[in-house]
């Protein structure tokens, strides 16, 4: 739903204008238009602006050169340079090279395209798009919280912005968690980081978005993004992988925060849209509460944690994972983990003392008498199917608060 470059390409009356460089990047979302007119322009933008350079300036290779550099580290959307006779007669060779290498997209605008006309164009546009993104927006978030007063209006409104609510879809939910506690000193410039890196990220998945020719527009709430994906292009599995690869553009921008990716399963129906964000939130909840190495997590493959999750009382969980396993933690000692540790690798490696000492980096018989501390704590045999069952259960509820 938001505009691109390659949106203000296809603009009929803009039709002369020729990209130079920077073909496999128009997909970049365009926020505004600027119109350079000092040497440097650093100081008067702050990305997603398409930057209109050579209006009444003689300008150098050397400072276009720079201004590349500029809008590079800016994260504008676009650079266009008007040419003519008497200001730029032509876009150096090395200037087209530099912004194909900076993965900039780099126009040429003749200069008999009159620059109050063009920017009259792109901005009326602009204001189009960005109504029918806010319609779009309210539409979806109705959806997913079921909150639209019937369905006749829902789907006539649905219709309105051209979303297909009728076709399959799957419904993803990202989030922005905090590892750590921070304290009160760091807390002004903790808040503000955050805030940068929301932005950024907002912005990379509506670039994302846009490459993936998605009609259903990026809706946010707080630290939380929400994706409606459609299964008519893609299955759920190759959109989980296309999710891990975006998970890892997203954890790159920031070294503070972890990301975690929940997916519903397929909607295909605008009273199931409710359903699959239920199911995306607990599935990102619980690769949170895991903090599963993938960051990604389809509500299908939950199991017995879908049962956990929907348990209102979260303290009847706990309390049932202090009556099966409490007596192993060890809080006067050093690792007071350190048995419920020996016992949740004995499980993941199916009670293989091998495969179990290898993971847990100990000689055998110091996991011998681990696991003999552990049957006399609790009175039980790790033989005995029913106590492996509560075991596991209990673990998988400490795995969930202790991670």
């Amino acid at each position: 739903m938001s505009m691109t470059v390659q949106d203000v390409l296809d603009l009929p009356q803009l039709f002369e204008m020729q990209v130079r460089a920077g073909h496999q990047h128009l997909h970049r979302i365009v926020r505004w238009f600027y119109v350079a007119e000092n040497e440097s322009i650093s100081e008067w933008i702050s990305g997603g602006e398409i930057i209109f350079v050579g209006v009444n300036t003689i300008r150098d290779e050397a400072n276009l050169l720079a201004l590349l550099d500029q809008a590079q580290q800016r994260d504008v959307a676009a650079m266009v340079i008007l040419t003519s006779p008497d200001f730029i007669p032509s876009i150096p060779e090395s200037v087209i090279a530099k912004a194909g290498a900076l993965a900039l997209p780099l126009i040429e605008q003749p200069y008999r395209l009159k620059m109050v006309e063009v920017t009259h164009i792109i901005g009326t546009r602009l204001v189009e798009f960005s109504q029918l993104k806010r319609s779009a927006e309210d539409v979806v978030m109705q959806l997913l919280q079921g909150d639209f007063p019937s369905l006749d209006s829902i789907h006539m409104r649905a219709q309105q912005v051209s979303l297909p609510v009728f076709e399959s879809h799957v419904i993803v939910v990202l989030k922005c968690v905090q590892p750590h506690t921070v304290n009160e000193r760091d807390m002004l410039a903790h808040e503000k980081a955050f805030f940068q890196f929301k932005q950024s990220a907002y912005q990379l998945l509506e670039q994302w978005h846009k490459q993936q020719q998605q009609q259903f527009p990026v809706t946010r709430q707080s630290d939380q993004f929400h994706l409606v994906l459609s299964l008519e292009q893609l299955n759920e599995e190759e959109w989980q992988a296309h999710l891990m690869q975006l998970r890892q553009q997203l954890q790159d921008l920031t070294h503070d925060l972890q990301i975690y990716i929940g997916l519903s399963n397929p909607v295909q129906s605008a009273v199931a849209f409710q359903r699959g964000f239920w199911e995306a939130c607990h599935a990102q909840e619980v690769a949170a509460d895991l903090a599963a190495e993938q960051g990604v997590c389809h509500y299908r493959d939950l199991g017995l944690l879908k049962l956990l999750k929907a348990i209102p009382n979260k303290q009847l969980l706990q309390q049932f994972m202090q009556d099966c396993i409490g007596m192993l933690i060890e809080p006067e000692r050093k690792h007071p983990y350190l048995l419920v540790e020996t016992l949740d690798a004995w499980f993941k490696e199916n009670g293989n003392v091998i495969a179990t000492s290898q993971r847990l980096g100990i000689h055998r018989n110091t996991l011998n008498q681990r696991i003999q501390k552990i049957e006399a704590l609790m009175g039980q045999s790790l033989t005995s199917a029913h106590f492996r069952l509560n075991a596991a259960v209990a673990l998988l509820i400490w795995r969930m608060t202790h991670h």
